[in-house]
């Protein structure tokens, strides 16, 4: 493209910009400090019609948001996994980063990262924070359970399908020892109770944020989905359109083998895992929920454990047929 790149190397204060002319040569090289003074350097520098690229880091939310109030739209973000691979160096600075960063871009060659919007990422921010509260509340109780049980007194509790039932939690905070176990057991169940009410106005919030969304309304109509597995994935799915195939979708969730390809020699390995842990394990359990009411999808679990023996490959086998339902299901908006 007859355009002007500007490669920018990204700091928490301070950033590089590196600017090419239309044949590819440095036009202008400066920093600016990440404020509204700097933006407003950099506007002052580069053209508004520039093609601006950066890495996905931390600060390209704030910047992004930046540069499209001063008049810029060509703005691309780059995927820092494959980026950091592309541009391995034995000379890596600043200086250099940005200069990559701009002629990759102006090759066509820089892997795009996608950026949510402000409503998007405060939906998503809620629901990691959920997930989040969930690991802490999940390790707390098994932390009381183990300090329980080397007390002696789980056994003596009342016998109730959930560990941390009603009449369970009663008998708990009625225990005592007549000395300082008392202080750590009553320290555990109140940071247990006050994790537990963290939860309440996060799902209130998850939940009022389904009622409006046609995708989450969408994906809970397969049996087993609620309100927040479902917000879970349409929130790191986003837009369907941005996949041009199922295939994509998988890829993007880390479920496809990694390929070692060399001539006519093809090779497959374990699956990639790149993408967020937390769309897989939301995945993951969407096919543990799924196979328990829908017929097919379970049938198709089995035969795969069955032929290969591993109930592992199997999981994610499935995990890989349920992800073409998804997409399927959100491109066509059938339930």
């Amino acid at each position: 493209m007859n355009s002007i790149i500007a490669g920018i190397d990204l700091g928490d204060r301070e950033s590089l910009t590196t600017v090419l002319s239309p044949i590819g040569d440095v036009a202008d090289r400066f920093s600016f400090s990440m404020n509204e003074e700097g933006y407003a350097f950099f506007a002052s520098r580069v053209p508004k019609d520039a093609r601006i690229a950066f890495e996905s880091t931390i600060m390209a939310y704030p910047i992004s948001r930046a540069l499209r109030t001063h008049g810029y739209n060509d703005i691309t973000v780059a995927h820092p996994k494959t980026l950091t691979w592309i541009v391995r160096s034995k000379k890596k600075n600043d200086r250099v980063d940005s200069l990559k960063i701009a002629k990759l871009h102006m090759a066509g060659m820089l892997p795009e990262s996608h950026l949510l919007s402000r409503d998007e990422q405060i939906v998503r921010d809620l629901l990691v924070q959920r997930v989040k509260l969930g690991v802490e509340i999940g390790r707390l109780k098994n932390s009381l359970i183990g300090y329980l049980k080397r007390e002696d007194i789980y056994n003596s509790l009342p016998k109730t399908k959930d560990n941390f039932s009603v009449r369970r939690r009663r008998a708990i905070h009625s225990l005592r020892f007549d000395d300082k176990r008392d202080l750590i057991l009553r320290t555990m169940m109140d940071r247990l109770e006050f994790l537990e009410r963290q939860c309440i106005p996060l799902e209130d919030s998850v939940r009022e944020n389904a009622r409006v969304s046609d995708d989450v309304r969408l994906l809970m109509s397969i049996t087993g989905v609620d309100y927040y597995l479902a917000s879970l994935l349409s929130s790191f799915i986003g837009d369907v359109e941005r996949f041009p195939s199922d295939d994509h979708l998988a890829s993007f969730f880390g479920i496809v083998p990694t390929s070692r390809d060399s001539a006519d020699v093809k090779r497959r390995g374990k699956m990639t895992k790149d993408g967020s842990s937390i769309a897989r394990w939301a995945l993951s359990v969407m096919v543990d929920t799924v196979m328990q009411h829908n017929a097919p999808i379970r049938e198709h679990y089995q035969s795969v454990k069955k032929r290969t023996g591993s109930g592992k490959l199997a999981h994610v086998s499935t995990m890989r047929k349920l992800t073409r339902m998804l997409y399927h299901m959100l491109k066509t908006k059938q339930h």
